[in-house]
């Protein structure tokens, strides 16, 4: 069930119960692009070509399912009849069960508008406007949230109809029926004793940022730092391109909390507290670093939170609490599920995406196919093949990274800690 496990089709839970201003960012040059454009209410319920199912009365589409495999096809090169279905055979699918994913995850998100509507849970213009901007802010420019859009399929309106907004709608339903219980110091304490390798040595840090190529002002204001002449936050706010971070004086906070790019993590471990470093270049630009904090775990872990930095204390908190209540709510979901009446219709003839699997599947088991070349890699996952790793993760590269690498210092707030 795709609500559940995240699955091969739907976004992974803990993308939407953190949002979908990170949902964008850390997915949407991977397994988002197969929903862009029949994830709309009126879209799923298109029966010009047939019903595949019927949600408590309300029908899901043969269309939605159609249309949903074909662009996931289309994005991930699996057009030919060959690369299809050796995808399918490597990854021990037919199209039955595909069709059978799919249509469990249009179920859900009818299941989830119906809880909604009868639990008075509703989405407004406002809050959908605050997650487009939010979600734009972690981009450099206009060109880089654009272009990230146009890889995953999307436009700025599809995005809102068919990601934020049922994102939205789903976290607050959560928020309604399955609130995150209260967490006590205790148990933070105890989760970061139990994760003491991750938060030691954990470093915070502020940054200058200098347009490419601006190497000579960057050397005058290090210069002005390093004798005393120039206070670091002063230089921030005067002179560094990123704006958002200027305004704090230049603190992008803890690298544990945040994934940076490699030129800038790198220089960063290398720096003890109170430390400047010389100039350093990314993608981005030219940075200068300044260490302002190491957080520090005793070997036998911590009793209370004094000497923890709140930041950290309150990601863990609100890690545990979130969840909390993810497990609340997929346990409510599923009690709903199973009360509702879901009747799903035999699948139909000649559909686009289904294929003859026994050439396929004869050269799984190592027999010969006649006329079948070798197909994309394993991918592990429908709508997941080039993301890897969970909501949050990067790597550094490309022009719009996982979970919002493209913002001017190069980090990306994390999505799940623990």
């Amino acid at each position: 069930m795709c609500l559940r496990e995240g699955g091969y089709w739907g976004l992974p839970m803990r993308a939407i119960a953190l949002g979908c201003a990170a949902a964008l960012v850390g997915v949407l040059v991977a397994s988002l692009a197969g929903c862009a454009s029949t994830s709309a209410d009126d879209a799923i319920s298109d029966v010009s070509q047939g019903t595949a199912a019927t949600v408590n009365g309300k029908p899901v589409g043969e269309k939605a399912i159609t249309d949903y495999v074909a662009t996931f096809r289309s994005t991930n090169a699996l057009d030919s009849t060959e690369s299809w279905g050796q995808w399918l055979a490597t990854n021990e699918q037919t199209p039955e069960s595909v069709r059978a994913d799919v249509i469990d995850y249009y179920v859900d998100e009818l299941l989830v508008r119906q809880a909604a509507q009868e639990s008075d849970v509703a989405v407004d213009a406002s809050e959908i406007d605050a997650e487009i901007d939010e979600a734009k802010s972690r981009f450099t420019d206009e060109n880089a949230w654009a272009s990230a859009l146009e890889q995953s399929g999307l436009t700025e309106e599809t995005y809102r109809e068919t990601i934020v907004e049922p994102g939205l709608l789903r976290q607050k339903l959560q928020e309604k029926v399955a609130p995150g219980a209260d967490v006590s110091d205790e148990a933070v304490a105890q989760a970061i004793s139990e994760n003491a390798e991750r938060y030691d040595g954990a470093r915070r840090s502020s940054h200058i940022l200098f347009a490419p190529g601006d190497e000579a002002k960057a050397q005058e204001v290090l210069d002005k730092i390093t004798s005393g002449e120039l206070d670091f936050a002063d230089a921030a706010k005067e002179y560094s391109t990123d704006a958002v971070s200027a305004e704090r004086g230049g603190d992008v906070g803890y690298d544990v909390l945040t994934t940076f790019v490699d030129e800038y993590a790198d220089s960063l471990s290398a720096l003890n507290e109170g430390e400047v470093s010389g100039l350093v270049t990314s993608q981005y630009g030219i940075h200068i670093i300044m260490c302002t904090d190491i957080v520090s775990i005793p070997e036998e872990g911590v009793s209370s939170l004094d000497g923890i930095p709140s930041e950290i204390v309150d990601h863990v908190r609100m890690t545990l609490s979130a969840t909390d209540s993810d497990t609340a709510f997929l346990a409510w979901f599923d009690e709903y599920r199973a009360a509702a009446d879901i009747v799903v219709n035999d699948m139909p003839e000649d559909l686009p995406y289904d294929i003859d699997m026994s050439p396929y599947q004869q050269q799984d088991l190592g027999l010969p196919a006649e006329g079948v070349t070798d197909g994309p890699e394993d991918s592990g996952a429908l709508g997941a093949t080039s993301q890897g790793s969970e909501p949050g993760a990067s790597d550094g590269s490309g022009e719009a990274p996982a979970d919002g690498e493209d913002r001017p210092d190069g980090s990306a707030a994390e999505a799940d800690g623990e």
